[in-house]
């Protein structure tokens, strides 16, 4: 008789945009007040941002990334709006639809007058840093997001994100 396998443990996948510090300063500088921000650690916007995310419990983050552009070290920031899962352990595809709503939510929290700056944003998925600590969310924003991708297989939409700023 043979044991079926067990079913795979989905992994949690942030799904979000890849800015750089203007982009990222833009964003701050809209949310929140001057005072947080000069509050922050050395006036970090992440940091600032992510205060704010802490303490309005918002299940988002910025996380800082080191890459190199133009043939220098630069930091763009990964601003995550979502948790998906991974069946596989490989970085899911968002489907298109979604990486479009957020990209959408996301530029309507700028200024008109500055949304020109954020054109070739790029959406990306990309797995918490092994160096933070995870927090609570990460998992219960999977698993509602797994519930409701259950929920609307048949018409084939993706899942509204569980949080929105």
């Amino acid at each position: 008789m043979n044991t079926p396998e067990p079913a795979p443990t989905p992994m949690p996948y942030l799904i979000g945009a890849i800015l750089t510090e203007r982009q990222l300063q833009l964003i701050a500088e809209h949310m929140l007040s001057a005072e947080r921000i000069s509050s922050a650690w050395h006036n970090d916007y992440a940091w600032a941002i992510n205060e704010f995310f802490h303490d309005s419990c918002f299940h988002q983050v910025v996380i800082p990334r080191q890459t190199k552009a133009f043939e220098k070290d630069t930091t763009v920031y990964f601003y995550s709006h979502s948790v998906i899962p991974s069946f596989n352990g490989q970085p899911p595809n968002p489907h298109p639809n979604e990486c479009r709503r957020l990209l959408r939510g996301l530029v309507k929290c700028v200024p008109v007058e500055v949304r020109k700056e954020f054109l070739g944003v790029r959406m990306a998925v990309t797995t918490w840093p092994k160096y933070w600590a995870e927090p609570e969310w990460l998992y219960e924003d999977m698993i509602e997001w797994i519930r409701r991708l259950n929920e609307n297989s048949s018409n084939g939409t993706p899942p509204e994100s569980p949080t929105e700023v």
